[in-house]
């Protein structure tokens, strides 16, 4: 805040100068004081924004934990299935083998692409909270002026 030099007059300071001084710094202070309302409301709706999204990211992360542990299962399942078959189709004709393992094949693949579809929803999620994080951390408040500077001056 610069320094201001007021006129002298007989009985002290040009009153007007110090009156027009006075009402100057009230409308910055009361500009000021808009500019911290405006940045507080936009700091709480960014917060509610990313803890909405910190819920969003563990429902889906719970959903991908599940879905993870269902493909664990199933390619486990696969496995022992594939397996039971062959050896019966190792018993039985060449045919039974092949269409066996061609049903093992898809499960797997199918298996494969829950994994990666899941791998990038946990991606896309990571990447959007990191997103609101950083707009969080680059938001700054102004700095609110020394109230006493107005007491200063009455003296």
């Amino acid at each position: 805040m610069e320094k201001r030099v007021f006129d002298t007059m007989k009985n002290g300071y040009n009153r007007y100068q110090v009156d027009d001084y006075i009402h100057s710094l009230a409308e910055e202070i009361e500009s000021l004081r808009k500019k911290l309302e405006c940045n507080n409301v936009m700091m709480e709706r960014l917060s509610k924004e990313k803890d909405d999204l910190e819920k969003k990211y563990k429902e889906v992360s719970d959903n991908l934990y599940i879905k993870e542990q269902a493909a664990g299962e199933m390619a486990r399942m696969a496995m022992k299935e594939a397996n039971m078959i062959v050896d019966t189709a190792n018993q039985n004709a060449e045919t039974i083998i092949k269409e066996a393992l061609m049903m093992a094949r898809g499960i797997l693949l199918d298996i494969s692409r829950l994994g990666n579809e899941a791998r990038d929803m946990k991606g896309n999620m990571q990447e959007e909270l990191e997103r609101i994080r950083e707009a969080l951390e680059n938001f700054e408040t102004p700095a609110i002026p020394d109230l006493n500077l107005l007491k200063k001056e009455e003296l």
